[in-house]
């Protein structure tokens, strides 16, 4: 039988109305009393019902999650879909961070191209006090019914001018991943850049062509593909880049999947990595070091994007007012196997 709000105060020796105040976090209780009523609950081991304090408070206590994919319904391990390591790796962030509080975590996967006129359910039903939306193919759609609704919320990953938001800074990401291979001498450096509708590819082709112009070297738009975020993707791209035969020693991807499709096509012509040529990734996902050889990658925090957008969003939730707060991470350059010099 399940412990409840009577058995809290009866062991505390309290009123049913003050357990009630304790687990609100009001200040009207005295610190003796509230010790004792919070020395009950862990004795009981009492679980507050949540779905009881939003009747009572009026106050959901539920945060919803968007992660925008076009891989609603294929598996995520799969060689031609999207392995979805953003979605986790920042999840993990957020739940480790929402597990010190009262509120629950609900999530769904929206897709941007099946449904770019409908509504994620959790939107379209109001069943959440406040919304993380991951990624960057969200589109005007979703954004403004948020917005007309009033619906807190927090952009992970992307930046929209109507939300609190936690990125990376992702020209920077790509800078410092092309810089180490020229640091290594390579010059003629390919570039596999994300789809077209990813509000992240601009950014990186940014920062590829920065880190070529400072070097001196004009950015040869033969070197420059579109992928998908899939392995097999990278593994096409890779493939057309060689089958040009314009000259290159190394290759820059997007993502750490496009770097793993790219090695792929690599591995079957028996091209050698480094020797032969060297690749470096973008995300630092559980892939880049499970290839062979370990993949060279450019950590985005991943995690820590997660721990901050659940601070800025349960800040939002009690001060709704306060002006838009936008949080951009450093990168950093994880060095493994896949980048040899360039003599």
């Amino acid at each position: 039988m399940s412990v409840t709000l009577f058995d809290v105060a009866r062991e505390a020796g309290v009123s049913k109305s003050t357990v009630s105040l304790v687990i609100n976090n009001s200040n009207a209780v005295k610190p003796e009393t509230r010790e004792r009523v919070l020395a009950a609950i862990r004795k009981l081991n009492y679980t507050p019902n949540v779905s009881a304090r939003e009747l009572t408070t009026r106050k959901k206590q539920i945060l919803g999650l968007i992660f925008a994919t076009k891989n609603l319904s294929e598996g995520t391990y799969l060689f031609d879909s999207v392995t979805e390591t953003f979605y986790y790796d920042t999840l993990t962030g957020i739940s480790s961070e929402l597990a010190k509080t009262n509120y629950g975590l609900i999530s769904e996967r929206f897709h941007v191209i099946e449904q770019k006129d409908g509504l994620p359910q959790i939107v379209k039903h109001n069943r959440c006090a406040g919304l993380f939306i991951i990624g960057g193919l969200i589109n005007d759609v979703l954004i403004e019914s948020i917005t007309q609704k009033k619906i807190p919320a927090v952009m992970i990953g992307s930046q929209h001018q109507m939300f609190d938001s936690v990125d990376v800074d992702i020209s920077k990401a790509a800078y410092i991943a092309v810089k180490h291979l020229l640091d290594y001498g390579h010059r003629k450096i390919a570039f596999i850049n994300g789809p077209y509708d990813s509000k992240t590819s601009e950014k990186k082709l940014e920062g590829y062509s920065t880190a070529l112009k400072e070097a001196g070297i004009e950015p040869d738009k033969r070197l420059i593909r579109q992928a998908e975020f899939t392995g097999l993707s990278g593994y096409t791209e890779m493939k057309s880049l060689w089958n040009s035969r314009v000259e290159m020693t190394a290759v820059f991807c997007a993502s750490d999947s496009i770097a793993a499709g790219a090695m792929r096509y690599l591995y079957d012509i028996k091209i050698r990595i480094p020797d032969d040529i060297s690749v470096v990734g973008y995300e630092h996902s559980i892939i880049s070091e499970h290839v062979i050889p370990a993949l060279t990658t450019v950590q985005i925090c991943k995690e820590k994007m997660g721990v901050e957008a659940c601070k800025l969003l349960l800040h939002r939730l009690k001060k709704p007012e306060e002006s838009i707060k936008k949080i951009i991470l450093e990168p950093k350059l994880i060095i493994r196997d896949s980048v040899g010099k360039r003599i």
